[in-house]
């Protein structure tokens, strides 16, 4: 800061100022000036002050002045100092300086000590010009050029100018946070350090003070400000390999699969060809099929919907058949030279050796959302259709002449359609809870009893013959007559999903494939048996378990351990039928849980064990220690892990939702288990604590549950609201947007959590740091799909996993 209108203006690098403030001219001064008349230079100067302006620095032992300027011509200066009693006088106090330079440095000061300066500029004529005057105290210098840089996730790296001060003992830096607690994080006589106590995500504000060996400080510093994030770094680790997903089988011998990852084989007599590559693979192959409506009406020849397009399987290749581009929903072919394409809005076209027709309207139905077509032979076809607004199932018979459409009857007396296929003399369509036949040109329906057992409600069948007809729906593989069910199975016991099913004509055979590349043969004598592997099916990630940094697992969609050394992801075997999730505790334990087949593995000893029963389906698992771990399944129930193995499961909470209450283990420490009924309980010791209630005001159902210590857990809800575990009592806390649809929630202490978004793929996390939500990036991730839960063995090295990627933090 200056002033300009006579008061000493002090550098903002110096010590504050004491008393600022224009001192009346001296008395000397006043009459050289009212008795001059030697010039008119003199007289007007005379009426000015002495310097424009004056600037001070302070340290414990100098006080270093400067000034600028004074009328023309160059004057003399006097600058004189004096403990500020009375008023300054040109002849009194210790002279500091005189002459005609701009700039002095008084050396002859006491530390700790007000002195107030004044300076005159002589006026020409034997006299003074108004002087400028005001008061400094030496201190300790300032700490200037306070400086924070990021050293990583959890790092600072703070740097200053090194006083120049002799009086300076030591330079103190103080690290405050959002909540304004403060620490002090170095004191000593260096220039710069690095701070690695910080969290990710926070602002941290840095303050440094210079003091004496007698612990007197000077002033403060500039304040630098500073927040650390992570870096992540997203790999590719786990690509989907396999998973099949339509089937189509010309012979008993002869069938065509194609795999949701673009690739398509062949089985020709019993052996499956390798698979080769024919489409872009679809992103995300389990859930979605490549193609559909795929028909194999000879061996070699092959139709199936692809997008806009319909496609032909000829010469071992695809091509496009010639149809125009539409969205199709079915597609019979039953011969190589016939084929109906209809689409859900109910237009249609049908194509005749290798010509297609225009589109045309399926009858003059409106309203109406076309489920599928099958055809008995060429020309004579089959389709069924619902209402999309009355809850009613129509169908409709192509001949000569078109389609001749009709009313099947409503949904309260017959359920909806859902699928049909027809064999040479017959057709068969089921639904939900439904089942329809068609002889001849005749239709007649059923009502099936609604008991979970023996409802089928199918998204696709195959027909060979009227006698023999197979489905697949709600996990089941179903045989049929066209009018009676004979058989239902549930292969693959539930693991994995059946993709299709394949029948065919007048083989006396079907087939079925799961989306594992399990392949399932049925014939009279055998009934379902177990033929193979069509393809070795692979990819995608779950939750990653972390030893170390350098020592991270995971388990693949179908199984396969997938293990980090901390430089790269390798895929080393199957541990399981299916995904797990790995749960570590400490450097040396590690748990994997296959909660649908009630299976798990242990590493200890730089490997994994034999494959162990469990106690209970697990639908989560948290671990404290090697000794400590819990499982609770959607019943409420909950079992320990002691070491050598679980204990039998105990009732432990009421769930209203039914998804089963979350669990979270402290490090070390005891366990928290909260459920959607808004009710909690503790495991301490050996034993589970009263049950008692979640604050009203949380909104529990669904909510997210972690514990970073023992006296320290976060429950989240979907809304936002959150929940505080502070040892002793739950606190609820009202939403905060930072906070909205988080998916996942993984607490690394007791003050910081982070968590990833459930909903989206979005690229960046979000922090929590004791009791602040903080939707700012903490860096950017690229997950293909929804990340799961963070993993985190230290704070500043994250692994988050999605899709088939890993994303790493530094």
């Amino acid at each position: 800061m200056s002033l300009v209108t006579g008061a000493l203006a002090v550098a903002l690098t110096a010590a504050p100022v004491i008393g600022l403030g224009p001192s009346a001219a001296p008395a000397h001064a006043a009459q050289t000036n009212a008795t001059s008349s030697t010039t008119s230079l003199s007289a007007a100067a005379a009426t000015g002050p002495s310097v424009k302006e004056l600037n001070g620095s302070v340290t414990s032992t100098s006080v270093t002045l400067a000034w600028c300027c004074s009328v023309t011509p160059p004057r003399t200066y006097t600058l004189r100092r004096d403990d500020g009693t009375g008023d300054p006088s040109p002849t009194a106090g210790t002279l500091v300086y005189e002459g005609t330079a701009f700039r002095m440095v008084d050396t002859t000061v006491e530390p700790w000590t007000t002195y107030r300066y004044t300076i005159w500029a002589d006026d020409g004529a034997g006299g003074y010009l108004d002087p400028v005057s005001g008061t400094v105290t030496t201190s300790i210098q300032r700490v200037a050029s306070l400086s924070a840089g990021a050293a990583g996730a959890t790092a600072a790296t703070v740097s200053w100018a090194s006083p120049r001060d002799p009086g300076v003992a030591a330079v103190t830096v103080t690290r405050a946070d959002p909540q304004g607690t403060t620490r002090v994080v170095y004191s000593g006589l260096g220039t710069t350090f690095t701070d690695t106590g910080v969290m990710p995500g926070v602002e941290y504000t840095y303050t440094a003070v210079a003091s004496d060996a007698a612990g007197r400080q000077g002033p403060a510093s500039t304040p630098a400000r500073l927040t650390t994030e992570r870096t992540w770094t997203t790999s590719a680790v786990s690509p989907y390999a396999g998973w099949p997903g339509a089937l189509a089988c010309a012979t008993s011998t002869w069938c065509l699969s194609v795999n949701n990852t673009g690739t398509f084989q062949v089985m020709s007599g019993t052996t499956w060809s390798a698979p080769k590559a024919a489409f872009k693979a679809n992103p995300q192959p389990i859930y979605s099929p490549l193609v559909a409506s795929l028909t194999c009406p000879s061996p070699g020849r092959c139709f199936a919907i692809r997008g806009s397009l319909v496609l032909e399987y000829v010469g071992g290749a695809w091509r496009s058949t010639g149809a125009p581009p539409s969205a199709w929903s079915s597609l019979a072919c039953p011969t190589t030279t016939y084929c109906v394409a209809i689409r859900s809005d109910g237009w249609w076209a049908a194509r005749n050796g290798t010509t297609w027709s225009a589109l045309k309207r399926i009858g003059t139905l409106t309203g109406v959302v076309w489920k599928g077509v099958s055809c008995q032979s060429a020309g004579r076809c089959f389709a069924i259709a619902s209402g999309n607004t009355t809850y009613s199932n129509w169908r409709a018979t192509l001949t000569t002449s078109g389609w001749v459409t009709g009313y099947l009857g409503s949904a309260a007396d017959y359920g909806i359609v859902n699928a049909i296929s027809c064999a040479a003399t017959a057709c068969l369509v089921l639904g939900d809870e439904t089942r329809f036949t068609v002889s001849g040109s005749s239709w007649s329906g059923q009502r099936l009893p609604a008991r979970p057992d023996l409802t089928d409600s199918s998204s696709e069948i195959s027909c060979g013959s009227a006698s023999l007809c197979v489905s697949r729906g709600g996990g089941n593989v179903t045989r049929w007559s066209t009018t009676t069910l004979l058989e239902r199975s549930r292969l693959s016991a539930g693991i994995g999903r059946i993709a299709a099913v394949s029948c065919p004509r007048n083989a006396g055979v079907c087939f079925t494939i799961d989306d594992r590349g399990r392949f399932y043969r049925w014939s009279p004598t055998t009934h379902w048996a177990l033929l193979g592997t069509s393809v070795q099916t692979t990819g995608g990630v779950n939750r990653v378990g972390c030893l170390s940094t350098t020592a991270c697992f995971f388990v693949d969609e179908n199984g396969w351990l997938v293990s980090s050394n901390g430089a790269s992801w390798t895929r080393t075997g199957k541990l399981f039928t299916q995904s797990a999730v790995v749960e570590c505790a400490g450097p040396s334990f590690c748990i994997a849980v296959d909660g649908t087949s009630r299976a798990y593995r242990v590493w200890t000893n730089g490997s994994w064990g034999a494959l162990k029963a469990m106690p209970l389906s697990a639908t989560d698992v948290s671990c404290a220690s090697p000794t400590l771990c819990l499982a609770a399944d959607t019943q409420g129930r909950v079992s320990r892990f002691a070491g050598p193995g679980w204990y039998a499961p105990v009732a432990a909470i009421s769930d209203s939702w039914g998804i089963g209450p979350r669990v979270s283990c402290a490090p070390a420490g005891t366990c928290m288990i909260t459920s959607s009924a808004g009710l909690y309980r503790r495991y301490v010791g050996t034993s589970l604590t009263a049950t008692q209630r979640l604050p009203q005001a949380f909104p529990a159902p669904g909510a997210l549950l972690s514990c970073g210590a023992p006296s320290s857990c976060l429950a989240l809800a979907d809304s936002g609201d959150w929940a505080q575990w502070n040892g002793s009592t739950w606190t609820a806390h009202p939403a905060d947007w930072s906070a909205y649809r988080l998916g996942s929630l993984s607490c690394l202490t007791a003050d910081h959590c982070i968590g990833t978004h459930g909903y989206s793929n979005d690229s960046a996390p979000v922090t929590w740091n004791a009791g602040v939500w903080s939707g700012a990036p903490d860096g950017t991730y690229s997950p293909d799909y929804v990340p799961y839960a963070p993993e985190c063995p230290t704070v500043a090295t994250c692994f988050v996993a999605g899709g088939t990627t890993v994303s790493r933090s530094t």
